[in-house]
């Protein structure tokens, strides 16, 4: 079980780095003039602070005591602000951290999980994989896209359940978490 309580502390540090690296290449996309990816930054940004908060919640539930966010993470935001180069190299470097966590990371984290009958470890990982890999979709298509002119700005909607991602209007049912769609919200 211990093994699990850890992969839930790893995924809270991972996903918190992300959030507020997210937030910091927003604000240089939007330096940049990227203004539609600078949405898509904060949009996903927003997403990670879902994923937190259901490990957060799995963690508490698990241990049967509460915890915070800082009681297992602080940011250095000197490495944060280090990190952030061009709009097209951050978007680079999302693409190999969502990557990551949806190959190597939560793959394994979710066999560990199961491994322990740990039902509730097993859905926040779960969970937060199928958002990633979704994730990283989306940055790999501003990269494709980032020469053009004319990147069509469009509304993002973002699933308060699982962190789930979608564009123009949410769907009747999030298909990661099968959630009503009054549980996305626009951002």
């Amino acid at each position: 079980m211990s093994i699990v309580i850890n992969n839930l502390k790893e995924a809270i540090r991972g996903e918190s780095k992300a959030k507020r690296l997210y937030e910091s290449f927003s604000k240089k996309a939007e330096e940049d003039g990227f203004f539609f990816i600078s949405k898509i930054f904060h949009s996903i940004s927003f997403a990670e602070e879902i994923h937190i908060k259901n490990h957060l919640r799995a963690l508490s539930v698990i241990t049967k005591r509460e915890y915070k966010l800082e009681d297992i993470i602080t940011i250095d935001e000197n490495e944060i602000q280090n990190a952030v180069k061009t709009t097209r190299e951050n978007l680079r470097q999302a693409i190999e951290g969502e990557l990551y966590e949806t190959k190597k990371m939560y793959k394994e984290f979710i066999e560990k999980a199961i491994a322990n009958e740990n039902d509730v470890a097993e859905l926040t990982f779960n969970l937060a994989k199928k958002a990633e890999r979704i994730h990283a979709k989306i940055f790999k298509k501003c990269l494709k896209n980032i020469d053009k002119k004319n990147i069509k700005t469009q509304k993002i909607f973002v699933c308060q359940i699982c962190g789930n991602v979608e564009f123009q209007r949410p769907p009747s049912r999030c298909p990661i978490c099968e959630h009503d769609k009054k549980f996305f919200k626009e951002i």
